[in-house]
């Protein structure tokens, strides 16, 4: 079977139905508008490889991989096993079997992968977000992307100080770190809950 818009759309509208009836962390599927972003995003760039760290449900797993070149893949890495089945049900049904899925800590899992990426999606530990950045970018393609999400963090970024938490005062550190990297350039989207596009020059 071969993805096509329909098989995606039917796979896509299962996952979001599943995560809402078995997780209570539904408000990070990266539905409605932000995959809708992330198709065409991937559809514009036509990448012959993907990474992706946070699969979750496999929401935008699915999405980014609609505008792969021929040959190509996402790798997507997800350190929680419990929504697997869920995921892998969904890429089944869309059709789609240019996923590798890696299961583990992102941090051990990324030394081990020996491709050149076109487009890096980030969306997991919030905390380790300029971990993840730092093994990446060499990664990277020479003018390829790497799409950072919850770059907003709920409007928390921009409360007092003396109020954050600790994967708030993370994104502000990974903020002002890509703002500060003359290796890149930063564009901030407000996409749901703020997503950063980043371009390696």
């Amino acid at each position: 079977m071969v993805m096509t818009p329909e098989s995606l759309k039917r796979a896509l509208k299962y996952i979001s139905k599943e995560t809402h009836l078995r997780t209570k962390s539904y408000r990070m599927l990266s539905d409605g508008v932000q995959g809708e972003f992330l198709q065409a995003f991937s559809l514009m760039v036509r990448p012959k490889a993907v990474l992706e760290i946070g699969t979750f449900t496999g929401y935008a797993t699915l999405s980014l991989s609609r505008g792969l070149a021929p040959g190509g893949v996402v790798d997507t890495i997800e350190i929680d096993d419990q929504r697997v089945d869920l995921f892998k049900s969904a890429f089944e049904m869309a059709g789609q079997d240019a996923i590798n899925t890696y299961s583990g800590d992102a941090k051990e899992i990324i030394p081990t992968l020996d491709r050149m990426y076109d487009i890096v999606y980030i969306d997991a530990n919030k905390r380790e977000y300029s971990a993840y950045y730092d093994l990446v970018f060499p990664k990277v393609c020479h003018v390829g992307y790497i799409l950072v999400d919850n770059v907003m963090w709920s409007g928390k970024i921009f409360a007092q100080k003396s109020h954050l938490d600790w994967q708030t005062e993370a994104i502000i550190a990974f903020n002002e770190k890509i703002q500060n990297d003359p290796r890149i350039e930063v564009t901030t989207l407000w996409v749901r809950d703020g997503l950063s596009v980043l371009q390696k020059l």
